[in-house]
């Protein structure tokens, strides 16, 4: 079956409901409605739920900084398990259908199928981006006014510092490079979740490939976004922090362009238009060709 947009129904109306996981080529068909569908989203629809995704991986990064500054967990078990923490941001923000620039970075391969426009999905891309950094902004804000940005004896503030000042550190190229691994794994988990269909296929999918952004230091727009601004609004006093490069307002833009133009391409290129190829204008070309 097809809609009016000519894209392909994901199961046939009779066909029952298999347990098995969908193959690469239906998650390709999947991947692409699902971009036309969130490129064409009222404008109010996609700001909100972006302010909803950009909060839901904030909590996750805000739980990452929690584990690793608890002076009850030894800095190596921190190590391993805070990045599980923070996947479960993604997570969250994932399954409970919320809107994430760097996931959004799919709608690549429904651009390049034709389905929609370049200025449809560079204008959801803005207004996600937009939308995020208000969510995070807000998490950021509710946080400190919270009353805990002592915890630990402001051990959590002075982590979020070191990690903020340990990314602004790097030159603009490196910047991109580690943008772009980074989506290649945000956007190879989100497509091992969508041949999954239950929420724990989704959640184990997930998991490995989100937590090992930050466990290999690369990075992600949206996820640095928790731990730059609360590392930029508060002070530490007498702490004596030795950090690699100074956290300013300007350093902070800087990355978050640089790692933003890094994830277009690892997930919109490397992902996307890669699979595109491979499993929409390949199948394509075959039926016209007659194969």
């Amino acid at each position: 079956m097809s809609d009016k947009d000519g894209l392909k129904s994901e199961v046939p109306i009779n066909k029952a409901r298999r347990l098995d996981a969908y193959d690469p080529a239906q998650v390709a068909q999947r991947v692409l409605q699902v971009g036309v569908k969130k490129t064409r989203y009222p404008i109010y629809k996609t700001l909100v739920l972006g302010l909803m995704g950009g909060s839901f991986i904030s909590i996750g990064a805000l739980y990452e900084l929690y584990v690793l500054s608890h002076p009850a967990i030894g800095a190596g078990a921190a190590v391993i398990i805070a990045p599980m923490f923070y996947a479960v941001g993604y997570i969250m923000a994932f399954i409970s259908g919320t809107e994430v620039f760097t996931t959004n970075n799919l709608s690549v391969m429904s651009w390049a199928s034709g389905h929609v426009k370049f200025w449809e999905i560079s204008k959801n891309w803005s207004l996600v981006l937009v939308a995020n950094i208000a969510g995070a902004a807000g998490i950021v804000g509710m946080f400190y006014f919270s009353g805990l940005v002592s915890l630990f004896d402001f051990a959590l503030i002075e982590t979020a510092k070191i990690i903020t000042a340990e990314k602004l550190s790097f030159n603009p190229v490196e910047t991109t490079i580690i943008g772009i691994f980074g989506n290649m794994l945000i956007c190879a988990g989100l497509w091992l979740a969508m041949s999954g269909r239950s929420v724990t296929d989704k959640f184990l999918a997930l998991l490995i490939p989100i937590a090992a952004v930050p466990a290999l230091n690369f990075q992600h727009s949206t996820g640095n976004m928790f731990q730059f601004f609360l590392a930029l609004i508060t002070e530490v006093e007498d702490v004596g922090l030795d950090l690699p490069t100074e956290v300013t307002f300007l350093a902070v833009t800087s990355n978050l362009f640089f790692v933003s133009i890094g994830n277009i391409i690892g997930g919109g290129v490397f992902i996307a238009l890669i699979y595109y190829f491979m499993f929409i204008r390949e199948t394509r070309f075959d039926k016209e060709g007659g194969v």
